[in-house]
């Protein structure tokens, strides 16, 4: 007789970014649901003036760990099962993590960075967070 095991898999995300109070960063969906190995895709899109660029990082327990910055649209920056991408004309950037597993299971940061001074930008935060279960 064989046993099956499943593994769950949690990611949430919380982006951030140093804009004015004008300006948006959302995703979407807000939870997902997949099985492990599947290939996941997070979205982060943005309504920044003076965009400068955006950043993904991955947050497990303590600090967040970098993952990617991109400046330039259509260049896919990739890591091991990661990889990004950033559309400046649609203005929006993609996460993927192919074959997933349950060490995927995080938070995941979605920021922007605009070109401002302190007088005339603020920490916006979107505080919706993102789940996916595996």
């Amino acid at each position: 007789m064989m046993k099956c095991s499943q593994a769950l898999l949690a990611i949430f995300w919380l982006p951030l970014s140093w804009v004015s109070s004008e300006d948006k960063v959302m995703q979407n969906p807000l939870s997902l649901v997949v099985h492990e190995g599947d290939t996941v895709t997070l979205n982060c899109s943005y309504e920044v003036v003076n965009f400068r660029s955006l950043l993904w990082y991955k947050q497990e327990k303590k600090a967040p760990i970098f993952l990617f910055t991109l400046t330039s649209s259509g260049v896919e920056k990739k890591s091991g099962r990661l990889s990004s991408i950033l559309d400046k004309k649609d203005l929006f950037s993609i996460l993927n993590i192919t074959a997933t597993q349950t060490r995927d299971s995080a938070v995941y940061l979605c920021a922007v960075e605009a070109q401002c001074s302190l007088v005339t930008c603020s920490l916006y935060s979107n505080s919706t967070a993102e789940a996916l279960q595996l």
